[in-house]
């Protein structure tokens, strides 16, 4: 079995290689190096770089790192005035910025470098930085007959002292420095060095015996992977896979620490943005970075990847500014809307749009079609919800779940070409919404209405508890006749649909949690009986069938805690992939289980499972994923080669039973990525 880790903690991500074993184990953090991009804070020789934990800015005599309320600053004492910092070694990748809903700020390619060099920081004495994700190393150059003394380093905002072995140790620490010299054959020759506290309280190098004839290297490093952490949180909500294996990760990060453009504001642009991330799982690469928000609250529920590495994104907004892009609806109507996004291929922001009417409406699903058009569903609160060919004209309760048709090809307004409200009297919402062919979609939801609008031969066409999930497809082309099935689904308890899927022969797959006991199961299923708490359902319905044959498959999943689903996806095989989370001991783990057995906390979970093999010879794959604290996984995805890909948030050391990271920041919770094999 092999494991493959990705951890994002505060805006970047790591990542280890495909061949590392599950003995060799996961070294979570700080594999990524580091990208150094220009600050846009019109100043030049100013330069950032985005740490999985933090931020660091560099001028062309200190560097400064940020996390939250931690400021820590290390300056070079003394440098001289007109030195500068540049860059070098421009990397393929770049990050893009799209914060606020002013064009002429955003940033969409901002070129990122492996170094920056600052040439004669000292006379005689050239800078140069580079590191990982958890780790800055800078070398400091002293050329022939140059003194070493003149090097000061002050660090403000911790205390340091210098402890037994050299290391220079505050909240952060400086590892006792490297020195070397290259001898004429293009050998190291060591340099026996410490760093020392001069009278003026800054630092300066002890150094043995050396050739002051030749170039000596000074070569520290300043680990701060366990000093920064983000402020509050950052969540990851959606994964997706491209044709060529890129994997691609969204969120919503909470930080208050990502310093993103001191310009057009010195951190993220208001209280929550979203960020969206390119990776190379094959070199810890991440050729494409980008955060896009507006001025307050911004939240992520829902992502879709194309193929061709499209990103589709959707969830709510209560920010009067956030970017836009040939908007069918350019203006924030009420407390909070729904929003759109399109990011295409070149990284560039293609569609972005608000959604919504003068209540709250939120998206929590969303997908496309091979003609790039964009299809959404929700939930809405508002009397006036926009709706172009609705077969649903009016709310018809509290909330009403919604369907939205765009085609980013049309301008503006004309881009919104479908929606209507779906739902009953009481309290309904989308979760998820598939394609069946252009046009026509499935959606999946909840209802706590009696009277939510069934159409055809029905599974089961009356509400059997106090809030059942729901299927109903949508022929987005027929107007007032768009409703063509719509089912019920639950028992006497309350259950909800949360994701939808079609597999090749046009049948429904749905996955949500019970509570009922009496939830319909199929004979062939996996779990004939309510485990206890909260269970999780997987059903296969085929609606072309008369409605008492509309149940192809249905099975509990669960143990007696709660266990929940968070998405679901298939492959062309028909093997279905579902992750959520767990707080069940027992769940019926495989024996190639990246972890078979659960923490005693509140673990992930990844199942590959297929459907209607009878009973558990169904599961392919079913792991565990946790450790003291919360994880949760919130996406999933695979790849050719039987790997598994899961995107969530934890406040623990996920990773700590592999060889990672033991230690984590109370109180934090921070973006995961794991890649599982499933030989």
């Amino acid at each position: 079995m092999k494991l493959r880790i990705f951890l994002i903690t505060s805006t970047c991500a790591a990542a280890l290689s495909a061949g590392i074993t599950r003995e060799d184990a996961v070294r979570i953090l700080d594999m990524a190096p580091l990208r150094f991009e220009p600050a846009a804070t019109g100043q030049p020789g100013r330069f950032i770089a985005r740490g999985t934990k933090g931020n660091l800015s560099f001028a062309s005599n200190q560097v400064t790192l940020r996390a939250g309320t931690k400021r820590l600053q290390l300056r070079f004492e003394g440098a001289a005035p007109n030195a500068r910092v540049e860059p070098t070694d421009k990397l393929a990748s770049v990050t893009a910025l799209y914060l606020g809903n002013d064009p002429s700020k955003w940033r969409p390619s901002i070129p990122n470098y492996s170094r920056l060099q600052v040439r004669d920081l000292y006379p005689g004495i050239d800078l140069v930085y580079y590191g990982n994700a958890g780790q800055l190393e800078y070398d400091l150059t002293v050329k022939a007959g140059v003194d070493p003394r003149r090097i000061r380093l002050r660090l403000e905002g911790a205390s340091a002292r210098v402890d037994q072995d050299g290391n220079l140790v505050s909240d952060l620490i400086q590892k006792r420095p490297v020195a070397y010299q290259m001898d004429a054959s293009g050998s190291k020759i060591a340099v026996p060095s410490r760093y020392r506290r001069n009278a003026d309280g800054s630092y300066g190098f002890v150094l043995g015996k050396y050739d002051r004839s030749r170039e000596l290297v000074i070569d520290p490093a300043l680990t701060f992977s366990q000093y920064l952490s983000g402020n509050y949180q950052m969540i990851l909500k959606g994964i997706g896979l491209d044709s060529k294996g890129y994997v691609y990760v969204a969120g919503t990060t909470y930080a208050t620490d990502m310093e993103v453009d001191n310009h057009i504001q010195g951190a993220n642009n208001g209280i929550a943005n979203l960020f969206v991330f390119k990776i190379d799982p094959a070199n810890y690469q991440v050729p494409f970075a980008t955060y896009l928000g507006g001025s307050s609250s911004d939240t992520l529920n829902g992502m879709a990847v194309s193929p061709s590495g499209d990103i589709y994104l959707t969830g709510s907004t209560i920010s009067g500014d956030v970017p836009l892009q040939n908007a069918a609806q350019t203006a924030l109507d009420g407390t909070s809307d729904a929003f759109v996004v399109w990011i295409n291929t070149s990284n560039a922001l293609a569609y972005s749009t608000y959604l919504g009417g003068s209540g709250n409406d939120t998206g929590m699903g969303i997908t496309y079609d091979s003609k790039g058009q964009i299809y959404v569903t929700g939930g809405t609160q508002s009397t006036d919800f926009p709706g172009p060919g609705a077969f649903q004209t009016a709310l018809a309760g509290e909330q009403d779940a919604f369907v939205a048709r765009y085609d980013p090809s049309r301008s503006g307004s004309a881009s919104l070409v479908y929606a209507t409200y779906l739902g009953g009297g009481g309290w309904d919402v989308g979760n998820s919404i598939a394609l069946l062919q252009t046009g026509i979609v499935w959606v999946a939801g909840g209802t706590f209405s009696d009277n939510f609008p069934i159409k055809g031969s029905s599974f089961q066409p009356t509400s059997a508890g106090s809030g059942d999930g729901f299927v109903a497809r949508l022929n987005t082309d027929a107007g007032p006749d768009a409703l063509e099935y719509s089912s019920y689904l639950g028992g006497s308890s309350v259950d909800q649909a949360t994701n939808v899927a079609i597999d090749s022969k046009g049948r429904v797959i749905v996955t949500g949690w019970t509570q009922s006991q009496d939830f319909p199961v199929s004979a062939n299923a996996m779990q004939a009986q309510y485990g206890g708490n909260t269970d999780i359902f997987i059903t296969i319905l085929q609606p072309a069938n008369a409605a008492i044959h509309n149940l192809v498959y249905s099975t509990y999943l669960g143990g007696s805690g709660p266990d929940l689903p968070t998405d679901l996806k298939q492959d062309a095989s028909g093997n279905l992939y579902i992750c959520g989370y767990s707080l069940s001991a027992g769940l019926p783990t495989t024996k190639n289980a990246a972890q078979p057995a659960y923490d005693g906390s509140m673990d992930a979970f990844a199942l590959k499972f297929t459907p209607p093999t009878a009973g558990t010879a169904a599961i392919d794959y079913l792991t565990y994923l946790g450790s003291d604290g919360v994880q949760q996984a919130n996406g999933i995805a695979f790849d050719s080669k039987g790997n598994i890909y899961l995107a969530g948030f934890t406040s623990g050391p996920i990773f700590s039973k592999f060889g990672g990271e033991t230690n984590a920041s109370p109180g934090q919770v921070n973006g995961f990525i794991a890649g599982l094999s499933t030989k």
